[in-house]
């Protein structure tokens, strides 16, 4: 339920702050990210990775069969990779998205949740 809302509430606040913001000529959008392959998301070996988090050793991964379900879901048949999660960002950086405003923008393949 804690996921859920604050997913919800990032859909929200994205477009309130579209309609507060925009007499000032900001634009504000959200990127909602699908999976996308990095070191939080990979599969579960037997030595399995950790982050430090303020000094703390974090165990970090996805169990295999999860990840592989979680990839047959995704109509491009993969994950993303960081450099393809990036471009979605960067796609807001340039001038030919001037008039673009308001929008959650998925990165996730064509899956769509």
């Amino acid at each position: 339920v804690s996921y859920s809302a604050a997913k919800a509430s990032l859909i929200g606040f994205t477009r309130t702050l579209c309609k507060e913001w925009g007499r000032y000529k900001v634009n504000v959008n959200c990127v909602a990210f699908g999976l996308i392959h990095t070191r939080l998301t990979q599969a579960i070996e037997a030595q399995q990775a950790t982050i430090d988090v303020a000094g703390r050793e974090i165990k970090v991964g996805v169990q295999p069969q999860l990840l592989s379900t979680f990839e047959k879901m995704v109509p491009l048949g993969r994950g993303g990779t960081p450099e393809e999660a990036a471009d979605a960002v960067y796609l807001f950086c340039t001038p030919e998205s001037n008039y673009i405003s308001g929008q959650i923008v998925a990165v996730g393949g064509g899956l769509l949740m």
